[in-house]
């Protein structure tokens, strides 16, 4: 659906950003504007698609087939909107005092024509309000037969744990997905403290939309009760449990044992050298829950692509009022919403393979003997 406004950068304040998205929120008079977020790409977002389809293709992906897997109720409508360079230019540099210093090295992309205006899950009101942005990653051990013997690692440790060894030489977090991922609160409470104490890019907190230090809990009101609401929502919704079960059913090969079929089904022309049509997915989607017959190389390759989606969404819970001010057990009116839902690349797969094989590796350089290595557990 596209918006006709002229935007004022001043009308615009810092929200947040990924590695390829920057998040603005709406503080102006329009109240056609009102309660809205602006994302916009930031530089080297490279997509060989025209802009105006590549938001249109974007948006029903993650309706019509993110949307039909996880649930239609945690996607969020778009808009889109028509930007200037100008517009952008000025957001570029007001926000560069309010961004963390890590980041500021690549700026919002000056080219883009249309930024996308989505509900803001941060502040939606004039009511205070807590929104806690988790990225959960990978949510089980992978079980597949095609593991081979010089992996079997990978059966006992996450690939998040692995991973804190190549991004953080093994001082990384204590943070386990499994955690997250669990049907116990003691677990999920856990899970959230370690978050909080190095959450790297799978933690945010906001507070009536500001964005603050995770490190600094005196600032977000009652975090004792907080982390204990944000754990009796997600096991009241069950929605950890759904995608963790699509996470895994989407990906029952392991990339180990995917591989080879892409191979074949590459050099077969079963799978074109481009990217996958919206029809594609649509197509895959309806495959992988009818099931009426066994899945070919080609469905089993976009079955991963869409695993590898799950595995890095973001969850956005927004409760509307502090959690004091409910006796335990009762949950406050809340939201969950889900972002980051952009189709992976095919192109990728290659990719995919060498990181994993990568992950592993490092991982038994620093823990060669059995005994030293961490023990996961869903």
């Amino acid at each position: 659906m596209a918006f006709e406004s002229s935007l004022d950068a001043s009308d615009w304040s810092y929200s947040g950003e990924g590695n390829l998205k920057i998040v603005f929120s709406y503080t102006g008079a329009d109240l056609k504007l009102t309660g809205w977020l602006l994302r916009l790409d930031k530089a080297n977002n490279q997509n060989s698609l025209p802009e105006q389809h590549k938001r249109h293709e974007n948006s029903i992906f993650s309706t019509h087939v993110i949307g039909s897997l996880i649930g239609s109720s945690y996607i969020l409508p778009q808009k889109f909107v028509p930007v200037t360079p100008a517009f952008l230019t000025q957001l570029d540099q007001h926000s560069l005092a309010v961004r963390p210093a890590h980041r500021t090295h690549v700026h919002i992309d000056l080219a883009q024509q249309i930024g996308v205006l989505m509900p803001n899950m941060l502040k939606p009101g004039d009511e205070p309000a807590v929104t806690v942005e988790l990225k959960p990653k990978w949510g089980y051990l992978p079980t597949s037969s095609h593991i081979c013997a010089a992996n079997e690692v990978k059966r006992r440790v996450c690939r998040y744990c692995m991973h804190q060894y190549l991004k953080h030489q093994g001082r990384g977090s204590d943070f386990c997905p499994l955690d997250m991922f669990s049907t116990s609160q003691d677990r999920i409470v856990r899970a959230l403290d370690c978050l909080v104490q190095s959450p790297q890019n799978n933690l945010r907190v906001f507070v009536d939309g500001k964005i603050i230090d995770p490190l600094d809990t005196c600032k977000v009101p009652q975090w004792s009760s907080l982390k204990d609401v944000l754990a009796q929502i997600l096991l009241h919704e069950q929605f950890l449990v759904k995608l963790k079960q699509l996470q895994k059913s989407l990906d029952s090969l392991d990339i180990e044992g995917l591989y080879p079929l892409y191979q074949q089904a590459v050099a077969s022309g079963e799978l074109a050298e481009s990217e996958p049509t919206i029809e594609d997915w649509l197509q895959a989607v309806k495959q992988f829950q009818s099931q009426t017959a066994p899945p070919t190389s080609k469905q089993l390759v976009l079955q991963f692509l869409l695993s590898t989606v799950l595995k890095d969404i973001s969850v956005l819970i927004m409760i509307k009022r502090w959690p004091d001010h409910y006796t335990p057990g009762q949950l406050p009116e809340y939201r969950i919403a889900i972002v980051d839902t952009e189709p992976k690349k095919l192109s990728k797969m290659p990719k995919y393979l060498e990181r994993y094989q990568s992950i592993v590796s490092t991982y038994l350089q620093h823990n060669p003997d059995s005994s030293s290595q961490k023990e996961c557990y869903e």
